[in-house]
Formats: structure tokens, C-alpha cells, sequence
């Protein structure tokens, strides 16, 4: 059920540095829930099931409880809870935290359960003043922030951070049957349109569309912020969506990242853990819509 009477936008003037550093395993009850649920090593579904990520507890909690009949599978060390939403298969995926994860992840779901496509959500931190807490970005594109190359300066010159270009990362391209570098992964047409027809339809969530930047870093400087936003456009900065992105490139498998904003340093803004449930809230809504129009209508 969606959440009722939230504030779509939180106002704030300080910035939250410790409690940045939130216990993301979320409450006991739902780590007793979780604990509490039958684990099956084998997969069977007549249909292919939609792939939820997220990397924490506290962003897939609202998607497990949503679940109707949900089973743990473990795959390595990762958590799979599979069941059914609106009477179609969906599996949520807990990523844990990093780009390596996300990839591991991503590659691993879908060689096991064969997703028709792959959602992954969650909490990002501001890029753009435009980007306010508790609001929604939808990605149409995916930057890996950490793939980049700096100029090349001589000794003595001082570390040029700005100075530098996306390099992109490799992911296979089914066309030309090669490993190809791609600087930028892009949404799904049709997942994009999706999640702006609920975004149109919805006044509960302000929302955004645009670029998310993904690195194994947490970036809190506002000058550098700042930097990001203009150099690559970006809306948001997380740690997993781009990995994510890159495996489906590779193995052809539709693909949305969706966020909503936890921080937001140039705008001063603390940290709401309850963004997490924002971002929840607005997929719960895609999943349903993409089930209803475009799902149940190919089957």
C-alpha cells in the first residue's frame, strides 16, 4: 500500500554527517521475517520474474513483506527472495552495497532465474540543487564514475581531479559479438515510459528524469558535487546502478535504475533513511503498471 501523507519534499539547513553512517540491516522484525522464511535451491516459473535490486535491508523490506508466498534462495553468498506481486513472479534481490556487488549480483540472476528485466532501486545522494530529498529520478542513463582518465600532467603539477573524461567500461555488444567500452547505458524505452506514465499519474512523488552516476565512493564535498552535475549531467550519485546496467548491456536484458534522494549536500539537506520507502513505494507502482500493460499482455 502506498504510503499515505508523506511529504513529498523535506526542507533542511544542516547537513547530517554521523547518521550518514545509519544501520542499513533495518529493524529486527523484518530480520526475523527474513530469517523466518523456507530457503528452496531450485527455481521453477513458467513465466520469466521481474528482478527488484537493492542493496540493503532497508531497501527491498517493503518489497519482501509485498511478496505473496516468499522463499530465500542463496545463491553464493547472495540473498534472493522469490514469490509473487500482483499474481506475477518477482524476485528482490538484496545487492549489498558496491559496484562489484551489483555486477555479481545482476550476473548471477540472471543466469538463475532468467529475468524479463531488472529494477534497481534504492537511495542516492544528491547532485542538483533541482534533486531535493524525497524526491524521485527516474534514470534514462547510467555513468560509471569511477571509469574515467585524468590529463596526463607532469611531476610537480598538482592533482588535475577535473581534469578528466569518462573512459566508460566494457559490456558485450549481441550486434557486433564483442566486448565493447561504453561510456553511458541507457533505460529501457519501455520500463522509462513506464515509470514516467506512474510518475505523470501520481502527485504523490516529485519526480525527476535524467542521468544517475554510480562509484564506490561517497561524495560529500559541495564543490564537488557541483563538479559532477556539470561535467556528466548528473542527478544523483550511488554505488551500484551503472554495475547493474553494464550486465544487462552484456547479456540483453532490460534494464531501469530509479532512486530516491536520501541527501543532499549542496542543498544542505540531511539524511532520511525513510527515502528508502519512497523508492519502494513509487517501484511498487511500475512493477504493477508494467505487470498489467505490458506483461499480461504478451502472455
Amino acid at each position: 500500500m502506498l504510503q499515505k501523507n508523506f511529504s513529498p519534499l523535506l526542507e533542511d539547513d544542516t547537513i547530517l554527517s554521523d547518521e550518514m553512517l545509519t544501520n542499513f540491516e533495518g529493524d529486527s522484525t523484518f530480520i526475523k521475517f527474513l530469517n523466518s522464511l523456507p530457503q528452496e535451491s531450485n527455481y521453477n516459473s513458467f513465466q520469466r520474474p521481474i528482478l527488484i535490486e537493492g542493496a540493503t535491508n532497508i531497501e527491498i523490506d517493503k518489497f519482501v513483506y509485498a511478496l505473496k508466498n516468499p522463499a530465500v534462495h542463496k545463491i553464493l553468498n547472495y540473498v534472493y527472495i522469490a514469490g509473487t506481486y500482483k499474481n506475477y513472479p518477482v524476485i528482490v534481490a538484496r545487492t549489498e552495497q558496491g559496484m562489484e556487488n551489483s555486477a555479481v549480483v545482476t550476473a548471477l540472476a540472471i543466469e538463475n532465474f532468467n529475468p524479463i528485466a531488472v529494477i534497481n532501486q534504492g537511495m542516492a545522494g544528491g547532485d542538483s540543487a533541482d534533486a531535493k530529498v524525497n524526491s524521485i529520478v527516474i534514470g534514462n542513463k547510467f555513468l560509471n564514475g569511477s571509469a574515467y582518465v585524468t590529463a596526463n600532467t607532469a611531476e610537480g603539477a598538482g592533482v588535475k581531479i577535473t581534469s578528466q573524461e569518462l573512459r566508460g567500461t566494457f559490456a558485450y555488444d549481441n550486434d557486433a559479438k564483442i566486448f565493447q567500452l561504453h561510456q553511458e547505458y541507457f533505460a529501457d524505452s519501455t520500463l522509462l515510459k513506464i515509470a514516467e506514465d506512474v510518475a505523470a499519474s501520481n502527485k504523490n512523488f516529485v519526480t525527476l528524469t535524467g542521468t544517475i552516476f554510480s562509484a564506490n565512493s561517497w561524495f560529500q564535498g559541495v564543490d564537488h558535487l557541483k563538479f559532477i552535475h556539470a561535467k556528466y549531467g548528473s542527478l544523483c550519485e550511488e554505488m551500484e546502478g551503472s554495475a547493474a546496467a553494464q550486465i544487462c548491456k552484456s547479456l540483453n536484458v532490460p534494464f531501469i535504475g530509479i532512486r530516491a534522494i536520501s541527501n543532499n549536500s549542496i542543498t544542505a539537506q540531511s539524511f532520511y533513511q525513510d527515502a528508502a520507502i519512497t523508492s519502494q513505494d513509487f517501484v511498487l507502482l511500475v512493477v504493477e503498471k508494467y505487470i498489467e500493460e505490458v506483461l499480461l499482455v504478451k502472455s
